[in-house]
């Protein structure tokens, strides 16, 4: 059935593109495998609309995709695959907003689901670089939307001064330090960046970390295994029970994590468990607070305090990890620091002088804000280039030890896969290899392409009580 599906696929992307089918089968069948999956999901979903899920309609797709067969096949076929992508991740957004009742549902994208893709061909036609830049869906009169064109915004930490190794005094540290603990501050993949710290700092011959903390919301946010749920409280089962004060009373929503621990959503808290002799998970109940029964509630200053007190070592300095950037916050488009992001570094903050306090940001420019080389420059922050050895040995550990490479679909992260394009070499807009079930889906899907920039490899390294001022919203009177 698959096979027919293609078949079909390929002479259709053949007639519009306006070349040999045998042509574009090659292409197709060399596309990476995401590409060949947002071109499968448009496909079928056109054939075989759904009645609960609308689609996307089209003003000039034929044009465009003529104006596409006039640049190399592979680029093509990528380009219009974002081009679809782009619509339907924004569609699910603007549905599940309007449920939510944070979109005037009779106003909405979701409502007048239309997409005029006729300047974008416009663009196109006048420069074939365009395909270089970034696909952005602008709001239209009667709802629907335009799509055009915009340059991506260049980012680099060229101008922050440049740490030479990590054995030396990190930004944020008033000392020389023995022993860290990594936290994970913004869910998912952020214990994986850790770890990769971890890797790096014991490399550095000084410095150790054996202690990590992933921070995970108290409800699911994310897809995880294929069949979980969003939205659910994120059970945990068979962990190695809460981190304890020191009058002995248990923590909630602290688990010490070993071999066996699962919890709803995406499991990843396992992975690096070799590397590591102890690991915790805590849920941050902000988001959730109101759905908490109150014997269960707990403050993350709290639970942060308990579990760092947990550490077989003395701990010298907590490393708050981000990976991607996006706890660099507000910029001109109004977007701010993610809610969780901004909880853990305000929740960690209260720990100074008690322990040295770093903010490291891991792969940043994935999701980082573009004024975010400012703010690290502003909050005395650092940037760290791993040399070709330390890449090198990042990749393999990605690859053959925490198998997060996408080839395995219950271990994987978007940020992740990112920083193992560009540890690669890769730059330009490229397809993770995201499992298909995030993609080709209306719950939450996934968008899979990404811009890789030059950035992406290096390291920031920033105070975290200097950052705070700067990620904060701030507050306006009337």
């Amino acid at each position: 059935m698959l096979e027919d599906t293609d078949d079909a696929l390929v002479q259709q992307l053949a007639t519009h593109l306006q070349h040999s089918g045998g042509d574009v089968e090659r292409a197709y069948n060399a596309a990476p495998r995401n590409v060949r999956t947002v071109l499968r999901r448009q496909h079928v979903n056109t054939i075989q609309p759904k009645p609960d899920n609308p689609l996307c309609r089209f003003i000039g797709e034929d044009g465009l995709m003529r104006a596409l067969g006039l640049v190399q096949l592979g680029l093509a076929l990528l380009t219009l695959a974002r081009v679809y992508d782009e619509c339907h991740v924004a569609l699910c957004r603007s549905i599940a907003a309007a449920l939510k009742g944070k979109e005037d549902h009779q106003h909405s994208f979701g409502q007048n689901p239309c997409v005029d893709l006729r300047l974008l061909t416009e663009q196109l036609e006048n420069d074939k670089a365009t395909v270089e830049d970034q696909i952005l869906l602008e709001a239209a009169i009667d709802g629907g939307r335009k799509a055009v064109w915009k340059p991506v915004v260049p980012m680099s930490f060229d101008k922050l001064p440049r740490l030479q190794s990590l054995a030396e005094l990190l930004p944020g540290e008033r000392s020389d330090s023995r022993e860290y603990a990594g936290i994970g501050g913004g869910g998912g993949s952020d214990i994986i960046s850790a770890s990769l710290l971890g890797h790096l700092l014991r490399r550095s011959g000084k410095k150790r970390m054996e202690l990590l903390i992933s921070t995970r919301t108290w409800a699911t946010g994310s897809q995880g295994k294929q069949g979980s749920k969003l939205g659910v409280k994120r059970e945990v089962y068979n962990d190695g029970g809460p981190a304890v004060e020191a009058n002995g009373r248990p923590i909630a929503g602290t688990f010490r994590v070993n071999s066996d621990t699962h919890t709803e959503g995406r499991d990843l808290e396992t992975i690096p468990l070799s590397h590591h002799s102890q690991i915790f998970l805590v849920l941050d109940q902000g988001e959730s607070k109101a759905k908490v029964p109150e014997q269960e509630r707990a403050d993350l200053k709290d639970q942060f305090h308990a579990v760092l007190a947990q550490s077989i070592r003395t701990i010298d300095t907590v490393l708050i990890v981000d990976t991607g950037g996006d706890v660099f916050g507000a910029d001109s488009s109004g977007e701010t620091t993610p809610d969780q992001d901004l909880r853990v570094q305000k929740a960690i903050s209260t720990l100074s002088p008690a322990y040295n306090l770093v903010t490291v940001v891991v792969s940043p420019g994935v999701d980082a804000p573009a004024d975010a080389p400012v703010k690290a420059f502003k909050a005395g922050g650092v940037v760290y280039t791993p040399s070709d050895d330390e890449k090198g040995r990042l990749l393999d550990i990605l690859v053959n030890d925490y198998k997060m490479d996408g080839s395995d679909p219950s271990r994987f992260g978007k940020t992740i896969l990112a920083l193992q394009a560009r540890l690669r070499g890769v730059v330009g807009w490229t397809s993770l290899d995201l499992p298909t079930y995030v993609v080709d889906t209306w719950d939450n899907p996934w968008n899979c392409f990404v811009y890789i920039r030059q950035c992406m490899s290096d390291i920031i390294l920033m105070p975290t009580t200097s950052l705070l001022p700067l990620i904060e919203p701030v507050t306006t009177q009337s």
